[in-house]
């Protein structure tokens, strides 16, 4: 039993050092370290109405809610003042299988958002493949302008 009490008290140090080398790298979810992480957004925004050639594409950069001269977005400012209010509109998960969407097709428009938030990485694919899709895309308007038409009927 002494022998076992022995060895259980080394593994136990071990083990807690780990988890405090673990601790000590100040690296954000992202690997950025907090000196290198920004408190702006910088996008590019790709617009492809058929879903193949872009048709659009924009930059945008803002500080806050407020949007900076490098944009050459049109819709800049109200863009910014979106992604202020509603930044979870890039950075949660969109994953159709945990939702429930009506099989309503919208066309063949795809838009890719890529960039940062706030120095975290943001990539987001907008369609209006189905119901799901299409709300997404309405939701995020200000930030992708327009929504091209669907199908004719």
């Amino acid at each position: 039993m002494r022998q076992h009490q022995q060895l259980i008290v080394p593994v136990l140090l071990l083990g807690a050092g780990v988890l405090l080398a673990g601790c000590a790298n100040d690296a954000g979810p992202t690997g950025t370290t907090p000196s290198s992480q920004s408190t702006g957004t910088e996008l590019s925004i790709s617009i492809k109405a058929d879903g193949k050639t872009q048709s659009a594409q924009y930059h945008l950069s803002c500080s806050g809610s407020s949007s900076l001269e490098a944009s050459d977005h049109p819709r800049a400012e109200e863009a910014c003042l979106f992604l202020a209010a509603e930044p979870q509109m890039l950075t949660l998960p969109t994953d159709d299988n945990n939702r429930v969407c009506t099989m309503q097709y919208g066309g063949p428009a795809t838009a890719d958002v890529t960039g940062t938030i706030k120095g975290r990485t943001v990539a987001r694919t907008f369609n209006l493949s189905n119901g799901c899709g299409i709300a997404d895309w309405t939701a995020a308007l200000p930030l992708l302008v327009e929504r091209p038409n669907g199908p004719s009927q």
